[in-house]
Formats: C-alpha cells, sequence, structure tokens
C-alpha cells in the first residue's frame, strides 16, 4: 500500500495525543472506550433531514419527496465518491463526463447543491465534490427547491451535511485494498478539547491511491477536514471548519466513441471490445485542488427560537490537459481523429446564510415560522487553449500520438451573484393538520468578460432577473400516528437571454410541481414507507416567435411535462436486517415546442429505477459477528446525455452487488465488497458518437478492515 502524505501519516494513537492534548488531565471528563453512536450510525432509516427547511425535520413532516444516504449506509457499501453516493438514490441518475466528474439529474433535470443549508449556484454539475469521508449524511429533495435556493433547475437539490465535533471521546479509522490497485486509508478522531468541554474538535482524514478498470489511468487523492465547534455561552455556539482536497489523475478519459457510420434505422452502433480499452494519448493529466472554510454562529433563545449565520467559502482550481475522440470510429479502416486541450481554471464561491426559526401560539396552537436571507458569489476565470487535431490515427495506435505543446489562446471570467430573502410558516390547523406555506424574492445577475491571452473587454450582462417571486405551498396530514398523507406546490425559476420582438427579453422559465403522497412508519417507527405522485411542468420556455420566421425572436410559450411515481422503503424490518429500496418511474415530453412536440425531453433518463441495497447482521449462534449485503441497481433504456436524438441508444441493465463482513470484536470489523457479481458487460451511460460512452465497471472486490474505539 502506497504510503500517507505528511498530512496524513499519523497513527491513530498520535492523532489523539495531537487532537485531545488536555483530555486526558482532566478528572471531569470521562473517555469511554467504544465509540458512542447516534441514531444516523445504525440506521439506514434517517430520522431528520432539513434540505426542505433551515431546521432538522422528521421526512414524514415534509410534504416532498427526499431520501437521505446516512453514514451507516455509506460505510456499508464503502461509498467514498459523491457519484457512487447519488447512484443509490432513489430517481437519481449519474452520468459520467470524465474521470473524475459527473452530471447529476433528478425528473429529467439536472440536481443542485446546497452546503450545509448554503445554496451555490450551478455548484453540482459538473463540479469536482469533497471525498464522502467528510459527511454525516446526504440528503436529496426531488423536484423543485427554488425556496431556499432561489435561482435552478427544477430536478431537486443535494443538502450535504458535514460530520461535526462530538461531545465524546471518539476514534475510528479504515484502511484497504481492491481491485485494480486500489488503496485506501481514513481516520477520524474527536471529542471535547478543553477539560469543561466547551471546546471540541474532529479531525477526519483520508488518502486514496487508485488505477480504474480501463488501461493506463491512475489517481491519486487526499483529503482532510479540521472542525472545531465552541460554546462561547451554553446558548451560543461558534463552529469553525476548514477543509482541503487534492486530486491528480495521470491520463483522464472521457470514454469510447461509437461507430461513425449510422444503420439503416440511423443508430450509431456502440463498440464491442474489451472493458479495459482506453483509446487516448496516456499523456493527459487532470488535477483539482479544492478548499472549503465553514463558518457560523448560532443562538438559542429561552423561547425555543434559534437564530443562525453561517458563512461558506469555496475555492477550487481545475488544470487539464489531453487529448480525446473528435470522430467515430470507421467501422472498415478501424481509424479515427483526435483533438486536444489545455485549460486552467479558478473557482470561487462565496456564500452566506441567515435566519430565525421557532415556535409561535396563535389561535390556541403552537406554529412555527422561519425567515431568513442569504446571498452568493460565483466567480469563474480561466483560460484554454486548443492543441492540434490528429486524422486517419488507427484505434489500436493512439499511444503513437506524442504529447504537444498548447499556448493558451483565450480567457474569459464570468461572476454571477445571487441574494434572497425568504419564509417558511408551518400552521397548525388542527391536531392532524398542518398547513405548510412559504415564499421567496430573488435578485440573480449574471456577467461575463474576455481577459488575458484573449483581449480585455468590458463586462457584458447576461441573464437576470430582479424581485421574483417563489411561491410554495404543502399540506400535511397525520391519519394516524403510522401515515402521513400530503399535498405540495413547490416551482423554481431560470433567468433566459433570448430577445422578444419588443426588444425585451425573455421572462424567466419558471419549474412548477404538484406531488401528492403518503409516507408510513411501522414496527416503532423502525421502517418508513413513502409513495409519491408528481406532475411537473417547465414552463415559459423560449419559443420561437413563428410571426418573425427569418429573425431569431422568441416567446415565453414553450412547455414540457415531467410526470411519474416514486416508492421508498428504508429502515429495518426485522432484526439484524437494515434495507432501502427505491422505484421511480418517470416519462418526460414536449407539450409545446416548435420542432419536438409530443417528443420524450429527458432523452438520458430511464423510465424505468430500481434500487436496492440491504444488509443482514447474525447476532446469535456460530454465524455471530457475520454480516451479509445484497444490493441491486437496475435501470430501463435510455439514450445519449448529449442530445443524439434516436441516433446513440443504449439498453437496459441490472447489475447486482454484494457484501461480506465479519465483526472479529467491540473493536475491529472486516468486510468485503464486491461490485457487478455477475460481471455483467454494459455501457452505463452513452454519449456521442465521437465520445462519452462508458462501460460500467467490470466485476471488482474491495478488502477494508475498520476499528473504532
Amino acid at each position: 500500500m502506497p504510503a500517507l502524505p505528511k498530512a496524513a501519516s499519523l497513527s491513530p494513537l498520535a492523532l489523539s495525543i495531537c487532537l485531545l492534548p488536555s483530555v486526558g488531565h482532566a478528572e471531569n471528563v470521562e473517555l469511554p472506550d467504544t465509540l458512542i453512536e447516534t441514531a444516523s450510525d445504525k440506521s439506514y432509516k434517517a430520522e431528520k433531514a432539513s434540505v426542505a427547511g433551515k431546521t432538522e425535520q422528521s421526512p414524514k413532516d415534509i410534504p416532498q419527496s427526499i431520501s437521505v444516504l446516512t453514514r451507516r449506509q455509506m460505510d456499508d457499501q464503502g461509498l467514498v465518491n459523491m457519484s457512487d453516493a447519488l447512484q443509490q438514490i432513489t430517481g437519481v441518475n449519474v452520468i459520467a463526463n470524465d474521470t473524475l466528474s459527473h452530471q447529476y439529474y433528478a425528473r429529467g433535470y439536472a440536481l443542485g447543491v446546497m452546503y450545509d443549508g448554503i445554496p451555490s449556484y450551478n455548484g453540482m454539475t459538473p463540479s469536482h465534490q469533497f471525498d464522502l469521508a467528510l459527511y454525516e449524511r446526504i440528503e436529496v429533495l426531488r423536484g423543485p427547491a427554488g425556496l431556499m435556493r432561489g435561482v435552478g433547475e427544477p430536478g431537486g437539490t443535494v443538502n450535504l451535511v458535514k460530520k461535526k465535533p462530538l461531545d465524546h471521546f471518539a476514534l475510528s479509522w479504515k484502511t484497504g485494498a481492491g481491485s485494480w490497485d486500489n488503496y485506501r486509508a481514513e481516520g477520524d478522531i474527536g471529542g471535547p478539547l478543553t477539560p469543561d468541554g466547551r471546546l471540541r474538535g474532529r479531525l477526519v482524514m483520508a488518502r486514496q491511491d487508485q488505477r480504474y478498470f480501463y488501461d493506463h489511468t491512475d489517481s491519486e487523492k487526499w483529503v482532510a477536514m479540521a472542525a472545531l465547534d465552541y460554546d462561547l455561552t451554553d446558548s451560543t455556539l461558534l463552529s469553525v471548519s476548514y477543509s482541503q482536497q487534492n486530486q491528480d489523475v495521470d491520463a483522464p478519459w472521457s470514454g469510447l466513441p461509437a461507430s461513425s457510420v449510422a444503420d439503416a434505422g440511423g443508430h450509431y452502433r456502440l463498440l464491442d471490445v474489451s472493458r479495459s480499452t482506453f483509446n487516448v494519448p496516456s499523456w493527459g493529466v487532470m488535477g483539482y485542488d479544492s478548499r472549503e472554510l465553514a463558518a457560523s454562529i448560532e443562538h438559542r433563545f429561552t423561547s425555543d427560537w434559534t437564530a443562525k449565520l453561517a458563512l461558506n467559502s469555496r475555492k477550487q482550481n481545475l488544470y487539464y490537459k489531453y487529448a480525446y475522440t473528435s470522430s467515430g470510429l470507421d467501422p472498415v479502416t478501424q481509424r479515427l481523429s483526435y483533438s486536444s486541450f489545455r485549460g486552467d481554471y479558478d473557482y470561487t464561491r462565496n456564500g452566506i446564510d441567515l435566519y430565525a426559526s421557532g415556535p409561535f401560539s396563535l389561535w390556541g396552537r403552537t406554529h412555527h415560522l422561519t425567515l431568513g436571507a442569504n446571498s452568493e458569489r460565483y466567480n469563474s476565470d480561466g483560460r484554454s487553449g486548443r492543441g492540434p487535431s490528429y486524422s486517419n490515427i488507427l484505434f489500436a495506435d493512439a499511444g503513437s500520438l506524442s504529447e504537444p505543446v498548447i499556448a493558451y489562446t483565450s480567457g474569459s471570467e464570468s461572476e454571477t451573484t445571487q441574494h434572497g430573502v425568504y419564509g417558511q410558516l408551518r400552521l397548525s390547523l388542527a391536531d392532524p393538520l398542518t398547513l405548510v406555506l412559504g415564499g421567496r424574492t430573488s435578485h440573480f445577475e449574471n456577467k461575463s468578460r474576455s481577459v488575458s491571452p484573449s483581449t480585455q473587454t468590458a463586462w457584458s450582462k447576461g441573464a437576470e432577473a430582479a424581485g421574483e417571486f417563489t411561491p410554495y405551498a404543502g399540506l400535511v396530514y397525520e391519519a394516524t400516528p403510522n401515515v402521513t398523507l400530503y399535498s405540495s406546490y413547490s416551482d423554481i425559476f431560470v433567468p433566459q437571454t433570448q430577445l422578444k420582438a419588443d426588444g425585451g427579453v425573455l421572462d424567466p422559465r419558471v419549474g412548477r410541481q404538484y406531488e401528492i403522497g403518503g409516507k408510513t412508519s411501522w414496527l416503532n417507527d423502525r421502517l418508513a414507507v413513502s409513495l409519491a405522485w408528481f406532475d411537473l411542468q417547465d414552463e415559459n420556455r423560449a419559443y420561437a416567435d413563428p410571426a418573425y420566421p427569418t429573425q431569431n425572436f422568441y416567446l415565453n410559450a414553450g412547455k414540457v411535462q415531467s410526470r411519474g411515481w416514486e416508492m421508498e422503503v428504508s429502515g429495518s424490518p426485522i432484526d439484524g436486517l437494515e434495507l432501502i429500496a427505491g422505484y421511480t418511474r418517470l416519462t418526460t415530453r414536449y407539450l409545446k415546442d416548435r420542432s419536438n412536440a409530443g417528443k420524450t425531453f429527458s432523452i438520458q433518463t430511464p423510465r424505468h429505477q430500481f434500487k436496492l441495497w440491504s444488509n443482514y447482521s447474525f447476532s446469535q449462534g456460530s454465524l455471530d459477528g457475520l454480516s451479509l449485503g445484497l444490493g441491486l441497481l437496475a435501470n430501463s433504456a435510455a439514450q445519449s446525455s448529449r442530445g443524439w436524438r434516436d441516433e446513440v441508444v443504449n439498453s437496459g441493465y441490472a447489475v447486482l452487488n454484494g457484501r461480506i463482513g465479519y465483526r472479529i470484536d467491540e473493536h475491529y470489523s472486516l468486510s468485503l465488497l464486491a461490485n457487478n457479481l455477475l460481471d455483467r458487460k454494459y455501457y452505463a451511460s452513452v454519449g456521442t458518437p465521437n465520445i462519452y460512452n462508458f462501460y460500467g465497471e467490470p466485476r471488482n472486490f474491495m478488502l477494508t478492515l475498520s476499528a473504532s474505539y
């Protein structure tokens, strides 16, 4: 196994000494010798979520579809990357861009992201995300989330909840080795730093070196997070955390080409080659350096109200240089073309959120109100250059292409700012009935310019919106203590830049969704079941103005519909068994469009999706300590992720995964994960005849030794 970098080379004992220098001398602080687990550690069923509001709520009280990936499930499945995590979420479609970055869709649209509740514009797709070692849980709300996010697509939002400092000593570590030289080490330690426990800390580190199932590519990644909580008073908490991740890839890859010749039906045939095939020059490189500073101050009033100010600053650098296929593969000559490019980009996101939330009494009943405001500035600044193109290259001889010198020839900078105020009111109309009302007013502005090495230009305005109002409404009815029925209306908007004939700019697109469903809990709240039906309409889309056939004028007349239903089961139906299963049926179509009316809108999204993961732990007899896991990922057929309708088509697939675990004693455990147990050969996603066609991983294994104290 490769050595850890200096920042991550401390032993667990050394880490505990460094992080907790004064605890050992405190007579009034007890250090237990076993890890104290929270509820989220123990089950796949989430007890709380904050993705639909600023305060944590039980999922059954939220009148929208949500899923939560708990820390227990992440550990059981060995999930370490955001793409692997979201692949497990009901209704989410994951599409690869290259070795490191992916796109994430729900209900036919891209997902947005919030970092501990702070919204980030365009921060999920296709940005590189932190390793999962930093997170306690991942919450996903499907459907429009404009109330808390402001601008964005109506697919939904992901809330990434980081691990927090602990009020008790806890230490865990794990180390593993797997297929294709995949090596990983991870450590997590936390506890009180002062005798009175007012200052608490947590340190998380991970290092991973790995190769991939396709030839030549390998990556090195390390990540670390240090977090502190300090009780300024008994009612006021100051929190600070700093996270940094660096990942470098040699020979990054953007997928296989397809055939360059369409068949009689207009389809470009996908290649049937070895899954290890790497068809571009191996001199390519790609690297991400990501840093995040987060801080918050929270005060709890005696009236049970809470006020919180939170800040998040992320800086990320992306560097890349590689070649990619720029044509399909000639089926006769087995030759194709390549292009090369190089880029260096800096991304900066600064967000702030302030809210107050708490109960109040009216009409003899207790209600709940949240009022807040948030703001974000996102800047992208970079330079790039195109290298030489290569034609008539033998498919099996891409390695013969020598590395070119590529100069930077263009530069660009863009800046997006948005801010808004929001409110959410939960009115208790009767003991079983709650009305949820909300609204947000948003301001959005985008501008861009050319910078060196291009000729520098003045800022040019792009999409903008002022005073855009986003309403929200929901009704929650507790039919029985175990059954909750709900309905909701939600929306979100996206500014547009197309011109109308009168010289004005089109109004923003608006994604409006109606959803009805039910959420139940059984077996003393150990098992949760949810069922939802939704109808999402993307309105005000740009529609070419028929009165001006030769001019580029548009109307707010286009409309798309996304409709379907979902079901999810999570929790423990019997002692020892944890499971989560989700099914989604989705249809998307253009309701009104000049050229696509009646056709499928999101051709890259399968109509049917089923996801299952389960793990059973034996606790008696000769099998005591043994655990067995089994999972299934199944998708129906889908098409190109890049818009090649009816030309690049992927068949459906089903992949079986498994796990064997053994608890050696109260501190140590061993697990063997096996993905694609039956070694199914399939394309996970498809793109164009030239590129972005990705095989799913062949059968692979990961053996991990874990410890907790």
